[in-house]
């Protein structure tokens, strides 16, 4: 690429609509697919050509940083940070990073909170081949009054644009994708209005130009919103998609919850001389991992939380459990527990990062052991387990009936999840999925 190009991702929204799952993670690191909701924008830059970035943080910002230290570790990109501890607003954020476009001729604007199929490269050479300092990308929206319209003339350039209009004038939505030039760049820094749609692209109506790519295009805005996106994934992009940050081995694997699926439920268990296996849970581990998926436990251990276990006695019981497993040729390729006591009775509400119906036990599962969620299960006998798998973003997740089931399966909001016996039928059901 001729003109030197670097990016700013506006990506410090605290995501209110998507809560709970954005209470314990920033909205960009969202998963869709298995994958963080910016990962397929790092993806895109890189594929353009683009090799620096700037990214904007407010809510849970360290997990944001551990992000930039992998794609640093991939060596494709190099990604600074720009810390908000309060909220500056679109346009805030140009303002106070004034000089980054200091050295380069062009730079790309993206809200990351969408999924799409866009291609930056040929948006870039869009944007080269015409004489306006702005670029929008624009797609064809079924709800124009929720959106920001823009109407072009026959060259292309913007001649209106209303955010959310009670009468739309077309079908344009604003794709909250922007490539402007320096000089532009320096304009809308210096301009000092707080929100790009709103205060900004007024001013570059008659020299901007619009770029209706054809393609999906869906923001992630709600719950309903990251269903239909998790669900158009693998057809949008196809299942050979791959990730611009480092990968290990893409292994599928298949979480489990421990009590009431892999071994007897003993409320809060303290004595390793409890611990049994339930019938056929051994061999269906052996099964799955023959078939060379991992096959991890995620357990909510807060007896340690309530002060009725240490972590040594969970040490003692998980080998116990080892022990048992290995009688019977099995094993599990890690085990991953969060200690923390529930703050709500609500099995449903995420009150920790790592407890489930919480995604962090999962998600740090699949970083350390490079493995692909979007081709992975997660099994449980709880709504909460079912919970974490979805939240993470799991191919799927199965009700076991070996445990508290039969009262989770009612739950309304796991509609769909399938619901088997024992694990031994969840086992028969991943080996089936992955024949085909």
């Amino acid at each position: 690429m001729s003109r030197r190009t670097k990016a700013v991702i506006l990506g410090a929204g605290i995501g209110s609509r998507l809560r709970p799952i954005t209470d314990t993670m920033p909205k960009v690191l969202v998963p869709v697919a298995g994958r963080p909701i910016l990962d397929y924008w790092m993806e895109k830059l890189v594929r353009a050509g683009v090799r620096e970035a700037l990214i904007n943080t407010h809510a849970h910002p360290e997990q944001v940083r551990g992000y930039i230290d992998d794609v640093h570790a991939c060596g494709l990109m190099r990604m600074n940070e720009s810390y908000e501890p309060v909220l500056l607003g679109s346009g805030g954020t140009l303002a106070a990073n004034r000089g980054w476009a200091d050295d380069a001729d062009q730079v790309v604007i993206i809200y990351p909170d969408n999924l799409s199929t866009v291609d930056l490269a040929a948006m870039l050479r869009f944007h080269e081949s015409h004489g306006d300092p702005f670029t929008m990308l624009l797609f064809r929206t079924p709800n124009p009054r929720g959106c920001g319209i823009a109407e072009l003339d026959a060259e292309g350039r913007v001649v209106s644009f209303i955010e959310k209009p009670p009468e739309p004038k077309s079908d344009l939505a604003n794709a909250g994708v922007y490539i402007v030039s320096a000089d532009a760049y320096r304009e809308m820094a210096g301009a000092g209005g707080r929100d790009i749609g709103f205060d900004l692209l007024p001013r570059f109506i008659g020299r901007m130009r619009g770029w209706d790519f054809g393609g999906y295009h869906r923001d992630i805005g709600s719950p309903a919103d990251l269903a239909a996106v998790n669900e158009a994934a693998p057809t949008v992009f196809g299942p050979c998609h791959r990730s611009a940050a480092p990968e290990i081995s893409r292994r599928t694997a298949v979480f489990l919850d421990r009590d009431g699926t892999l071994i007897h439920d003993v409320p809060y268990l303290t004595d390793p001389a409890k611990v049994r296996v339930l019938p056929g849970a051994a061999g269906a581990v052996r099964r799955m991992r023959e078939a060379g998926s991992a096959v991890v436990l995620v357990t909510n251990q807060s007896a340690i939380g309530r002060g009725l276990l240490t972590e040594e006695g969970l040490t003692a019981i998980h080998r116990e459990l080892a022990a048992q497993l290995a009688r019977e040729g099995a094993a599990l390729d890690a085990i991953y527990h969060c200690s923390a006591a529930p703050t709500t009775p609500d099995r449903t509400r995420i009150d920790h990062p790592d407890r489930k119906p919480a995604a962090g036990m999962i998600l740090r599962a699949a970083r350390d052991l490079g493995l692909d969620l979007a081709r992975s299960w997660m099994v449980g006998d709880m709504v909460s387990d079912v919970l974490a798998g979805l939240n993470a973003g799991c191919r799927g997740s199965m009700f076991v009936r070996t445990g508290c089931g039969p009262v989770s399966v009612r739950r309304p909001m796991v509609a769909g999840v399938r619901v088997v016996d024992d694990l031994p039928a969840a086992a028969d059901t991943v080996l089936a999925e992955s024949r085909r």
